[in-house]
């Protein structure tokens, strides 16, 4: 049996120095979170898009959840990403009741923001017509 280890476990057990510097947000972190919520009152379009995070410069996404608990759409998806790449972190995903849609794109795990950054998600292929309000609850979790 061959013991493997991962490339900053490598870097730890040589001393993290020199070449071996294992890059600030990587171990030995603490991890924030945003946690939001949006409430709308009539229906969501595909036109429309809802901000759930605005993230300091030079932070690493690990994670993004977003909640349907009282919602019933009808073939609605989502994506869930940043200005200029709308499926940076939730590529169209499927909406349903009581679900949990998480980050799904491994192109946004780690990405990390060269300014101050607003996460945005928005439906992708049709709208949420009934029910007409509902609450979307969502965190966001980066360092």
């Amino acid at each position: 049996m061959t013991a493997f280890k991962g490339q900053n476990k490598t870097k730890y057990d040589n001393g993290g120095s020199g070449d071996n510097i294992i890059p600030d947000g990587y171990i030995k972190t603490v991890e924030k979170v945003w946690m939001d919520s949006f409430a709308f009152t009539s229906v969501l379009t595909t036109a429309d898009t809802i901000a759930i995070a605005t993230i300091p410069k030079n932070k690493k996404i690990t994670g993004i959840d977003v909640y349907f608990p009282a919602l019933t759409p009808t073939g609605a998806t989502l994506v869930c990403g940043i200005a200029g790449d709308a499926d940076k972190f939730i590529q169209s995903a499927a909406v349903g009741t009581g679900e949990k849609l998480s980050m799904n794109n491994v192109d946004g795990f780690q990405f990390v923001t060269t300014e101050e950054t607003d996460i945005l998600v928005a439906l992708d292929t049709v709208a949420i017509t009934a029910p007409t309000a509902g609450t979307i609850t969502t965190v966001v979790r980066y360092t």
